[in-house]
């Protein structure tokens, strides 16, 4: 018995050791996906002086591109928005306003911006971008920016080479990609899971004569507010960006441009110097980040619909809510209109 026993016993061992061989390994769990949302801005601005011999005003262009991304954990791109504020200001022979400038982005001109009429384009530039767009979405940010160039029937040699672009677009590519690399560097992680992510840009400007009087020249400023907003399933804000760029062209009483400093509001930290010269409770960015901070968990309506007050330089547009105010007691109303534009566009 002890020996039918002590085989039962033996037979089982060698079973269960089969069975313990046999069994699958584990799976190993797949890291969890994370997500960033950035925004990125390149400014350029080109100034021309006036020209008194071919009767030709001073002019001020700046054009400032941009590039709202969500990327995952993979550096691989989700959602990508781009566009190009673009604004000109003229003047005549006398330094006085020649006319009104088109505040709109070149997305927002579609067909307007006329590429297909006047410069025989494959497509309109709103279209081009859109084509870029579809293409980067699912590729890495070094995919992107490592792309090939090829040259253009204009002449301009950092357009896409890759077959499954070119056909759809042929625009220079350097501003995009430069853009595109600054939102990848100052994206933020984001709260929740992205469902969609959304670009919003309002401009104004502020146009001078010249004032012989008091020895000053024509001048063009050119305010680009800028927002960048993450919306997940149930259109709640998981991360959010917002900049300003905001240029100064000056001429003197010759007609002849100066230099601009071509930062961001972002950019510029401490030497936008709102606390030395405004006596602010936080430096422009500051304020900014508490903004944005704020903003994350909220809705869009929540966010358009803050509640205003007004602050000690007399602004009526400024936070009235108590967890935002004592931090941010900047004027609200182009951010709100960015962000509102950012969710409508939203993709």
């Amino acid at each position: 018995m002890k020996k039918v026993l002590a085989l039962a016993l033996a037979a089982a061992m060698a079973l269960s050791m089969v069975a313990c061989g046999s069994s699958a390994p584990a799976e190993p769990e797949a890291p969890e996906v994370t997500y960033k949302t950035g925004l990125g801005v390149v400014v350029e601005v080109a100034p021309t002086n006036e020209d008194a011999e071919n009767e030709k005003g001073a002019a001020a262009q700046v054009t400032s591109t941009i590039v709202a991304a969500t990327f995952d954990s993979n550096d691989t791109i989700v959602s990508v928005s781009i566009d190009a504020a673009q604004q000109k200001a003229s003047f005549d022979l006398e330094g006085k306003v020649a006319g009104e400038v088109d505040l709109r982005t070149k997305a927002e001109k579609e067909f307007d911006y006329n590429m297909v009429a006047y410069g025989g384009a494959v497509a309109e530039w709103f279209e081009q971008v859109d084509a870029l767009e579809a293409w980067m979405t699912g590729k890495t940010l070094a995919e992107v920016t490592g792309m090939e160039f090829t040259e253009n029937s204009h002449g301009y040699t950092d357009t896409p080479a890759a077959e499954d672009l070119k056909a759809s677009c042929t625009i220079s590519m350097s501003a995009f990609l430069e853009a595109l690399q600054k939102a990848y560097d100052n994206a933020v992680e984001t709260t929740g899971v992205p469902a969609k992510t959304g670009l919003g840009i309002v401009v104004s400007d502020t146009v001078a004569d010249e004032d012989a009087e008091n020895e000053k020249g024509a001048s063009a400023q050119i305010d680009t507010t800028i927002a960048a907003i993450a919306l997940d399933e149930a259109g709640t804000i998981v991360a959010s960006q917002i900049d300003v760029a905001q240029q100064k062209v000056a001429f003197d009483m010759d007609g002849v441009a100066g230099e601009t400093d071509l930062r961001t509001k972002t950019e510029k930290e401490f030497d936008y110097n709102m606390v030395a010269y405004g006596g602010a409770v936080a430096e422009w960015f500051e304020q900014v980040n508490a903004f944005e901070t704020w903003m994350n968990g909220k809705t869009v309506a929540d966010v358009t619909g803050m509640e205003f007050a007004e602050n000690s330089h007399g602004y009526t547009d400024t936070p009235a809510d108590e967890d935002l105010k004592a931090s941010c007691t900047i004027s609200m109303s182009a951010f709100l209109e960015a962000i509102q534009e950012a969710a409508d566009a939203a993709k």
